[in-house]
């Protein structure tokens, strides 16, 4: 297992302005990871040396550039091929209206299907991605999202957003943003996080803005009433955050984070999942958020033996995918991997995990 190293999980408001000023390197050694090299001042330009997009079609509104990577050996999986994906029929059950907890009698709510791709949470999923810099509100943020959306009217993508740890711009993260991409999501990652929602609710605004535009390639595409908030280090502080103010965010997962006061997630009713290294500085925190008495929603805390502080994001990754296909996407099948003895993030491997408050909660669909 990678020990990721940190420079700067700083302490209260400080440690939130310092990866704006790009004095700091959050994540110290982890260039290589998305292909970025760390310490690139916290944000990406909106402009030179990305290459010009030869696929996916044209460049949604706010956004500068586009480069286009591969997410899996083939397209076969594609979105618009019908939209279902392959291995198992619980990759997209549960998303159509009536179907689960929203049917039976009246006020059934008619829901789309989620588009999901794949099956194995460990590797990158069929879909082919593209990666493409965003200008909305001062820019430095991507875009990562399949490069063929689906066309079919009643399925949608699922959406999430990624807050880089301090320091760290986005493309850093690349790794594990374009395997959730090419497993069907719609993701954007802030330039940086500053332990409050102001970005992450400003991404949501503008995926909902493409969504409604009828010359952007998302436009309908996109499923935007339950989002997904996860982030490292001081992004997984700007996903407690977004949580707490931003009705749309439907669940979040802090990869090694965690708030200096424990406090964050008294007062949320939303899944929360907290992934930390055993050796990371972030331990205190981490655990600090889920004992607090004061949880009244559900909670699991996943300790990874032998991590440090980039443990989340990179040899955790399987588990930041199977979480927002579980939350997201409504397969429900991955409940067990979390909260089941035996399951694949439940006190298994180099997982020691805790749970509480699961026993009322209820998923989306049923």
């Amino acid at each position: 297992m990678k020990n990721r190293s940190s420079l700067a999980f700083t302490l209260a408001a400080l440690g939130m302005i310092v990866g704006a000023c790009g004095g700091s390197n959050d994540d110290g050694d982890v260039g290589g990871s998305g292909g970025a090299p760390a310490g690139a001042g916290g944000s990406v330009s909106g402009s030179g040396g990305a290459q010009a997009s030869t696929t996916g079609g044209p460049l949604p509104s706010g956004s500068s550039s586009s480069q286009s990577t591969a997410g899996g050996s083939d397209a076969s999986g594609s979105a618009t091929s019908g939209g279902a994906p392959a291995g198992g029929g619980g990759e997209t059950s549960g998303g159509n209206g009536g179907s689960g907890g929203d049917g039976g009698g009246g006020g059934q709510v008619n829901r789309p299907e989620v588009v999901l791709a794949g099956d194995n949470v460990n590797a990158n999923g069929p879909l082919e991605t593209t990666v493409q810099d965003l200008s909305f509100s001062g820019g430095g943020h991507i875009l990562v999202r399949p490069t063929t959306l689906t066309t079919e009217p009643n399925k949608k993508h699922p959406v999430a957003i990624w807050g880089p740890g301090g320091g760290t711009p986005p493309r850093d993260y690349l790794q594990l943003l374009t395997r959730m991409a090419s497993h069907g999501f719609v993701l954007v990652g802030i330039r940086e996080s500053t332990g409050d929602a102001v970005l992450m609710s400003a991404a949501i605004d503008w995926l909902e803005a493409q969504d409604a535009d009828q010359n952007s390639p998302m436009y309908g595409r996109l499923i935007l009433d339950r989002v997904g908030v996860f982030g490292h280090s001081m992004g997984g502080l700007s996903s407690e955050a977004a949580a707490q103010t931003d009705k749309r965010v439907s669940t979040a997962l802090l990869d090694n984070s965690g708030s200096f006061e424990h406090n964050a997630l008294v007062n949320l009713k939303i899944p929360v999942g907290i992934i930390y290294g055993e050796t990371g500085q972030e331990a205190p925190n981490a655990e600090g958020d889920f004992n607090n008495a004061g949880n009244k929603g559900p909670v699991w805390l996943g300790k990874m033996k032998g991590g440090g502080h980039g443990s989340g994001p990179w040899d955790g990754a399987g588990a930041n995918v199977a979480w927002m296909r579980w939350h997201l996407g409504g397969e429900n099948s991955r409940k067990d991997a979390f909260l089941k003895d035996g399951g694949d993030y439940n006190n298994k491997g180099v997982w020691q995990t805790q749970s509480k408050n699961w026993n009322e909660w209820k998923n989306w669909n049923e």
